[in-house]
């Protein structure tokens, strides 16, 4: 657990420099566990890989990710780069922006396969987000991220892995707040028709798996 909010969010992970002793006893200290539930826990962590996913996912698949929309030509490979900027609200408010700062998606022809990857960063500003028990979680932080996918005869193929590692503050609408990194990666298995949710978070381990399409 980190003391205070005096550690900053830095390029995607917390910098623990000048976070020193601030004078707080340890037994006047919270724990993780006495100010998030799991269940809690969980849900941030599944908003994290949802939001930033989908924005992914309307990138790829609209702007060449979508290996419909390749050329068809007889010789190859053709290698495209690019980088973006995406934004979106996040459920009750503030903004998920999302950065490419690295793209590249390379078409073989001969072989029919179509492999994309990229890097970049994401930012949340003020993402207020409302959990079925009404609970209102709010997050600042910023983040690394990186994404792959491939196909083959213009069929989704092998695994499609993304990985998120940064930090946060997170705010409860009932009053406490702190701070939080985590290590996520998320793993499609196109043949298995499964995606799973793996790493840590605010110290705990993560570990979900369900259907993907």
């Amino acid at each position: 657990m980190f003391r205070g909010l005096t550690c900053l969010l830095v390029s995607g992970v917390v910098s623990l420099a000048g976070c020193g002793d601030d004078g707080t006893s340890p037994e006047d200290e919270l724990t993780v566990a006495d100010e998030l539930t799991m269940e809690e826990v969980q849900f941030m962590a599944d908003l994290i890989d949802a939001t930033s996913s989908g924005i992914l996912d309307d990138f790829f698949d609209s702007s060449g990710g979508d290996p419909t929309t390749a050329p068809a030509l007889t010789h190859g490979p053709v290698v495209w780069t690019r980088t973006f900027v995406r934004s979106r609200p996040c459920h009750d408010r503030g903004m998920l922006t999302v950065v490419g700062t690295t793209g590249t998606s390379v078409w073989d022809a001969a072989a029919v396969t179509y492999d994309v990857d990229g890097s970049g960063t994401k930012n949340r500003t003020d993402c207020t987000y409302t959990r079925g028990d009404g609970v209102q979680i709010t997050l600042d932080g910023d983040a690394d991220w990186t994404h792959e996918r491939h196909y083959l005869n213009y069929a989704p193929t092998g695994t499609w892995i993304t990985t998120y590692v940064g930090g946060y503050v997170w705010t409860k609408g009932t009053g406490e707040s702190d701070s939080c990194t985590y290590s996520l990666t998320r793993t499609v298995d196109t043949a298995m028709n499964t995606r799973t949710l793996t790493g840590t978070s605010c110290g705990n381990d993560i570990n979900r798996s369900d259907t993907w399409r």
